[in-house]
């Protein structure tokens, strides 16, 4: 049990897979920070591109649900 007022650390977000947190798919990765994958991605302007119109997407999509009377 935690002490009292003892904070949990944050989940790293994958910024790979909008919305999903980092699963340290990649063996020896401890988080975002050291992913291969992320790298290879974010080093390449076309796949960077991309992932910047996905996550624009993913955030108009939530913007739109929150905003639909349910």
């Amino acid at each position: 049990m935690s002490p009292p007022g003892a904070r949990r650390a944050p989940t790293p977000q994958c910024p790979i897979r909008p919305g999903d947190p980092c699963s340290l798919c990649q063996p020896g990765v401890t988080g975002p920070q050291d992913c291969g994958l992320v790298y290879l991605v974010m080093d390449d302007p076309e796949m960077r591109e991309e992932l910047a119109g996905r996550r624009r997407r993913a955030a108009d999509r939530r913007r739109t649900a929150r905003s639909t009377p349910g």
